[in-house]
């Protein structure tokens, strides 16, 4: 082999451990038990009515979720129930303690007849209160990365 092919087979090893070293680093982001929980306030007419903790999602309680929420009735196209869809992503992201304490509580369950934490997360929460929480919650599951997109935009 000439010095030019042994050159070449080397920078090739280097590249291809400089990749595994690169996609394990980007596979640990995945990680998100490392991920600061956000305290989420809810807050009416200047007063702070409770708080809860959120923690990431996956993918695939992501998924089960809108698909628990879509209705296609036979229809080509599918119709999905936003504002049950938004409350059960809240309630999955909400910690257990905060979940138990809030959405499981069964003396609010009986008072606001109601038969799940979802329902209870759906009429206690207003839209907006949901939308910017579900944002939130994008945020810190890396969901929306703005420098994926602005990569995006340049390429």
């Amino acid at each position: 082999m000439s010095e030019e092919n042994i050159r070449s087979e080397e920078e090739l090893e280097k590249v291809d451990s400089d990749i595994t070293e690169a996609l394990l680093t980007a596979a640990s982001y995945r990680d998100t038990s490392k991920i600061k929980k956000p305290t989420i306030v809810i807050k009416r007419d200047d007063k702070v009515l409770f708080t809860f903790k959120i923690e990431p999602i996956d993918e695939d309680t992501f998924r089960k979720a809108r698909r628990q929420n879509t209705d296609n009735k036979g229809k080509r196209s599918e119709e999905i129930n936003e504002s049950r869809w938004a409350a059960q992503l809240i309630y999955e992201a909400t910690i257990d303690e905060d979940k138990k304490r809030l959405w499981k509580n069964r003396d609010v369950w009986r008072k606001l007849n109601v038969a799940t934490g979802i329902d209870v997360v759906n009429i206690v929460l207003t839209p907006g209160e949901k939308s910017k929480i579900l944002d939130e919650l994008l945020k810190i599951g890396k969901y929306n990365d703005d420098d994926l997109e602005d990569l995006i935009k340049n390429v």
